[in-house]
């Protein structure tokens, strides 16, 4: 057999063996979008039984992808006011602030709180899109990589019927986040949001934190609006945030509440809720953006207020708050 006609019938037995043989294309040495942790926020599901999730996803460079998350279904109560069970202490309180408060928080993102993890693999497709295999379960994203220090994802298609989902990314550790006086030095924080009150059409807004507006309360951990010293308490805007990277890493809490609403369910309360009773306001988990210097850019969040299954309750909601000009990256 001549030289060239044995290099042609290996080449034809190459092309002839199955693809179970052959193995799965090689991964390029690389990242999706040359990052290796995303902090993503999706909404998903139907009327009714939305679910929000809040997840790190945590790439390899041989096509394997972790995710670490956090899960809530608005269709996941029964019975009434369930607040007590499903808005829990955070572990943290404003203590130091105008008014001393604990912080609530969706229960399982309480400080200490593990999350869920999941294992899939990645590609990145013919057009630039990343697409993630859980399982059975696929997702496409649109990356953009058009600034510099991060990268940002918007959903582009899944099969688990994400309606609305952004991420960002960088090669910052998953597991370091940026301290408190990191937080409050941040310009306004500005995004998208996405929300649904039980039985009531779906909504899409804005969302922002401007730190100015918080008092520092000691311990370096906390913090408190400002609204909340007028006589008539009505007028009240309840916010508090807790941030402890030493024990919690990027994970932040967030529990606000308007003063009406308040003293509807504690009336004479100075706070969001008395502890262990009805309501807990809106409960948020948020996780940290930070870019590829280790600067703080702002938050992905999902709101997880799961009291009861009645119109205009059972609140859940997937947002973005970051630097404004980080926002025409998204898609």
């Amino acid at each position: 057999m001549t030289r060239t006609a044995a290099v042609l019938t290996a080449l034809t037995a190459a092309v002839l063996l199955p693809a179970t043989l052959l193995g799965p294309p090689a991964q390029a040495a690389t990242l999706p979008g040359g990052r290796s942790t995303y902090v993503m926020t999706t909404f998903a599901g139907a009327s009714n039984a939305h679910i929000v999730r809040l997840s790190m996803y945590m790439f390899a460079t041989n096509g394997t992808v972790t995710e670490r998350y956090w899960a809530w279904r608005q269709d996941g109560i029964a019975g009434v006011e369930q607040a007590k069970y499903t808005k829990v202490p955070s572990g943290y309180t404003t203590t130091g602030c105008v008014r001393s408060c604990p912080i609530r928080t969706p229960v399982g993102f309480q400080s200490g709180g593990t999350p869920k993890t999941t294992a899939g693999t990645w590609y990145m497709d013919r057009y630039g899109r990343l697409v993630i295999k859980w399982g059975a379960l696929l997702e496409t994203w649109r990356l953009d990589a058009s600034q510099a220090g991060f990268v940002s994802a918007s959903i582009w298609n899944s099969n688990r019927n994400i309606r609305e989902g952004y991420g960002f990314g960088s090669n910052a550790s998953p597991n370091v986040g940026v301290t408190r006086a990191a937080v409050t030095a941040s310009a306004r924080l500005y995004g998208p949001i996405v929300q649904n009150n039980y039985a009531v059409a779906t909504t899409y807004s804005n969302v922002g934190f401007h730190f100015p507006s918080y008092n520092q309360c000691t311990g370096a951990r906390c913090l408190q609006g400002k609204a909340v010293i007028a006589a008539d308490r009505k007028t009240w805007f309840n916010t508090y945030v807790a941030v402890n990277p030493a024990a919690d890493g990027r994970k932040n809490f967030w529990n606000f509440q308007t003063g009406a609403v308040q003293q509807a369910e504690s009336p004479y309360s100075v706070c969001i809720s008395n502890p262990g009773g009805a309501g807990g306001g809106h409960t948020a988990a948020l996780l940290q953006v930070i870019d590829d210097s280790g600067r703080f850019r702002g938050y992905v969040g999902v709101e997880a207020s799961l009291n009861r299954r009645a119109y205009g309750q059972a609140v859940v909601s997937s947002f973005v708050s970051v630097l404004p000009t980080m926002l025409p990256t998204l898609h």
